[in-house]
């Protein structure tokens, strides 16, 4: 769990020092308070990196060079400092227990991070990009050795894509070999895990709502499983030379949602498809708890949005359950009618500041 962030320099974060609940915490305040950015410092010092924007600059304070994230996390009875500096230049700098991490991924692995937000609905409703990261992020934490995997996969993509551009390969047949084996034992992966999110999803969705009666979760692998995935690419090599990019494998995979044979996308009002996504991501950080030694941090950003108070209800009941919960709403009242008699730690944002309630 996290036990206490400070935040120096985020949006209008200027200096922020708030200690955190095993439970549910509730930040209330009015649109543009800071809400949205305590959450987005949480996800900095988690993931090393925003959830509202891929560059550098809105994130920082204006007239400032960097902006700090510091928190500390508590496994069992080992607490571990950790911290992340985000500069103007792109530039990031982290560490965990004093000692620089050679990548981010590491930060992940101390505080683990499910997160639920209006922002991400093109999960469900864009294009599978977004639905690839949310399996592959879950693999991170439930399958030892996939982040590697996944990286020799890209890796040999890549390498070929460039020389089918470039048109300097006169046989490929070496890359598509390591593509191959790489993408094969990479969706082994994947496959075993959209059917736990399908299991979970099949009991999650009608809890939240009966209008999710039926979604269900099916796995497309990126090519025609009838046959291997080196005879998919032996069988496109002419195409992916004249096309200049490799056609088929796992990234070209998706997870579609379905109900009743129809796309959710297509069916479901905007209110059942921020349901839908909760579903996902509860189902995600389920699969998760069950299989890391460090339980997910969940960060809701503005439940009651699109949502009536039956619902938000709905969600924080299978929220609830001894999770660390971090809520945010425009109004308190939303918030703590949803989450019923629990306790609630209460936090009001105001211009920047974070002030117990």
């Amino acid at each position: 769990m996290l036990e206490h962030i400070t935040i120096e320099g985020v949006r209008n974060l200027t200096h922020v020092q708030t200690p955190l609940a095993a439970g549910a915490t509730a930040l209330y305040g009015a649109n543009g308070s800071g809400k949205t950015s305590f959450l987005e410092a949480i996800h900095l010092l988690g993931v090393g990196r925003s959830f509202r924007t891929h560059q550098s600059k809105p994130v920082i304070q204006r007239e400032m060079q960097h902006c700090r994230v510091v928190g500390r996390a508590r496994r069992g009875d080992l607490s571990v400092v950790m911290g992340l500096e985000k500069h103007l230049d792109g530039g990031v700098r982290a560490r965990v227990a004093g000692e620089s991490v050679s990548s981010l991924s590491e930060l992940a692995l101390h505080l683990p991070l499910v997160l639920l937000d209006t922002e991400s609905l093109g999960i469900v409703t864009g294009p599978p990009e977004g639905r690839r990261r949310l399996l592959d992020g879950t693999l991170f934490h439930v399958e030892q050795g996939f982040l590697s995997l996944w990286k020799r996969y890209a890796l040999a993509v890549r390498q070929r894509n460039s020389g089918l551009r470039r048109g300097i390969l006169e046989s490929d047949k070496a890359w598509r070999q390591k593509i191959a084996e790489t993408g094969t034992l990479l969706t082994e992966q994947r496959a075993v895990i959209a059917a736990k999110f399908a299991d979970e999803l099949a009991s999650l969705a009608p809890a939240l709502s009966d209008d999710l009666t039926g979604l269900k979760l099916t796995f497309r692998a990126g090519w025609d499983r009838k046959v291997s995935l080196f005879e998919a690419l032996e069988r496109n090599a002419e195409s992916d030379t004249a096309q200049g990019f490799t056609q088929v494998g796992p990234h070209r995979a998706d997870l579609r949602l379905v109900q009743n044979g129809v796309l959710a996308a297509e069916v479901l009002s905007r209110g059942q498809l921020k349901l839908a996504l909760v579903a996902l991501r509860l189902a995600q950080g389920i699969l998760i708890e069950d299989a890391s030694a460090v339980p997910p941090l969940y960060l809701v950003d503005d439940l009651p949005a699109e949502l009536d108070q039956a619902h938000c209800a709905s969600v924080c009941k299978q929220l609830g359950r001894g999770r660390q919960v971090i809520l945010t709403a425009v109004d308190r009242g939303s918030l703590e009618a949803a989450w019923g008699e629990d306790p609630l730690n209460l936090f009001h944002v105001e211009q920047g500041r974070v002030l117990p309630a």
